[in-house]
């Protein structure tokens, strides 16, 4: 039977002024709340849950969901829990977030918390977000950097949706920025791929030769350990730790790599980084550099030149090879087909253009003829004229509704 009772300040040794309640639920687990400062008002308030978990408990009544239960629930304690869960397995294929990951998560859940002053998780709002959001765009930030802005915040509801922490996802309207780069990264032409390797550095050098030969991004190759590198297949390990689809790859390379790599691993520790690429502040300052040197123009029509460049020529040069396309996606590491295919060259676009040209050109010609057949050349093959060195030719001629003009023959030396 539910009863209420005073509990006193420990500071001032008064009793607070709410009354306590306390009751025990039906598997005997007693249950206290704090009520109000009218004791009957408290009293009637206990009872009346104890009866309602009593009948919940006896089947008379359905359970609350889940996430009424947990509406009152510190938004910080949900974040803990978020942060905590994303570090242990919330990656792909469960593996945990990487270190960068992490803390991109860890603070953008902080400003949102200041910004939007949350409480608990039903304080998140549609309209509040989309104003906060349009005042960092204002501010001139980058819709890439407000795009990962406003994941961090999209990726909790959708956790507490999936965990029963909220009905729906407050968030689900919102719409998507665009985040297409305004200097997408271009390929190099076989000229200034020779241009950049002869005006590296011998250790540059190296560093492009595997990126033009493996398709490794620039932190891939970074990662790239002296144990990960296997002389024998030859081919070079991708733990899925380091790469971007976190999965464990396995690049085939040439024997001449695979030497060069070798030499460069000789005497080292297997944990060493194998190619020592440098973590600088701006990762395309080491590759800016050689393409000034190598005289390549960074930024074109095209795009821009970067280590990204070096990905997209193996890729190029891998379909240029005839390989089919299951074999493009393997060895580019993609998971769709679009991903794979590179958009088409102007000068490609335009045979295109003029092979459609040159259709539809021959159709009208052949529309002059009446009945469709234009003019014909025939060879006539294995004729003894032919072995004289003459070659001899019969022309059928369309003359319109009126048939065909008799075969004439005509000699030719």
């Amino acid at each position: 039977m539910a009863y209420v009772f005073k509990k006193k300040n420990p500071r001032t040794g008064r009793n607070y002024p709410e009354w306590r309640f306390r009751f025990k639920d039906v598997s005997g687990k007693w249950i206290q709340g704090v009520g109000w400062a009218d004791k009957q008002k408290t009293l009637d308030h206990a009872r009346s849950v104890e009866a309602e978990r009593r009948a919940i408990r006896k089947g008379e009544k359905e359970a609350p969901p889940s996430y009424l239960l947990n509406r009152n629930k510190p938004i910080s304690e949900v974040i803990a829990d978020y942060l905590a869960w994303g570090r242990t397995q919330g990656g792909r294929h469960g593996r945990p977030w990487d270190v960068q990951n992490a803390r991109l998560k860890e603070i953008g859940l902080e400003w949102w918390l200041k910004e939007l002053g949350l409480t608990v998780l039903a304080d998140i709002d549609l309209f509040r977000t989309e104003k906060a959001l349009q005042a960092l765009a204002a501010s001139g930030l980058a819709p890439k950097t407000l795009a990962l802005r406003v994941e961090s915040l999209r990726s909790l509801c959708c956790w507490s949706v999936k965990r029963g922490l909220l009905a729906e996802n407050p968030l689900r309207g919102l719409s998507r920025f665009d985040t297409k780069p305004k200097e997408p990264h271009r390929s190099l032409s076989d000229e200034e791929v020779a241009a950049l390797l002869n005006n590296a550095s011998p250790a540059h050098r190296l560093w492009y030769e595997t990126g033009l030969q493996t398709g490794f991004r620039l932190n891939e190759l970074r990662c790239i350990r002296v144990k990960d590198l296997d002389p024998f297949g030859p081919s070079i390990q991708l733990a899925a730790d380091f790469s971007k689809d976190r999965k464990d790859h396995r690049q085939f390379i040439t024997k001449e790599l695979s030497n060069k790599l070798a030499q460069l691993a000789a005497g080292r520790d297997a944990d060493d980084r194998l190619l020592g690429i440098p973590k600088g502040p701006d990762p395309a300052a080491y590759i800016a550099k050689d393409f000034r040197a190598a005289n390549i123009t960074i930024v074109t029509d095209e795009g821009k030149a970067s280590w990204h460049s070096l990905r997209k020529v193996f890729i190029n040069n891998v379909i240029k090879s005839g390989a089919d396309l299951k074999t493009v996606m393997e060895l580019a590491r993609h998971s769709s087909a679009t991903m794979s295919m590179d958009e088409a060259k102007p000068e490609l676009l335009r045979k295109a253009v003029a092979a459609a040209a040159d259709t539809v050109n021959q159709a009208v010609a052949a529309s002059a003829c009446g009945t469709g057949v234009a003019r014909q050349v025939v060879g006539i093959k294995n004729n003894p004229a032919s072995a004289c060195g003459v070659e001899v030719k019969m022309e059928l001629v369309c003359m319109g509704d009126t048939g065909f003009e008799p075969v004439t023959l005509s000699l030719s030396s």
